[in-house]
């Protein structure tokens, strides 16, 4: 009960969207992947009940149908949050990065055809002509992150489940 992100682990549990990582844990300071984000995102849009339809493997080359979360992994894509990771692959089981996760949650909340306001250099570890700069800046102006420390914001650092958390309680209101 004393840990930094309790609250936001029970809140996000109690909504349904993750049971955890196995054994009654929940891993906070595993990395997440990109198979883990797919579910996360997908509960954290669509309710704790929702299942995706049944995957068909034919939309990723690294994605088989029988994959875990191979549905909502083809979901996200269906829903346009997600075009893979380059070359037809989704790459599940890499990590995801904080610049992905900045992209991936205002996707999500908005929707496909969001697009940040343009970047002012909120962060000194991220350059205006930084790929996701718009996207982490949008980000801390919503309150959902006020990054890594120091003023910076960490964007190449992997996001690991205490933190999802965090910005998944934030992100939905849950």
């Amino acid at each position: 009960a004393g840990y930094w992100a309790f609250t936001f682990i029970e809140a996000l549990a109690r909504a349904g969207v993750t049971a955890g990582c196995g054994n009654d844990n929940y891993c906070p300071s595993d990395p997440v992947t990109r198979a883990q984000m797919a579910v996360f995102l997908e509960r954290g849009i669509k309710g704790s009940n929702y299942s995706p339809p049944p995957a068909t493997g034919s939309v990723f080359l690294d994605v088989d149908a029988d994959d875990f979360a191979a549905n909502f992994i083809e979901q996200l894509y269906a829903d346009g949050i997600t075009v893979g990771c380059g070359d037809g692959n989704y790459c599940p089981g890499d990590q995801v990065t904080r610049a992905q996760m900045a992209v991936f949650l205002l996707r999500a909340k908005y929707g496909a055809a969001y697009s940040p306001p343009a970047p002012s250099g909120s962060f000194s570890d991220v350059p205006l002509d930084y790929w996701a700069a718009a996207w982490i800046e949008q980000l801390a102006f919503e309150g959902i992150t006020a990054g890594c420390g120091n003023g910076d914001y960490c964007p190449e650092s992997p996001v690991k489940r205490d933190q999802m958390a965090v910005f998944l309680v934030r992100t939905f209101g849950l």
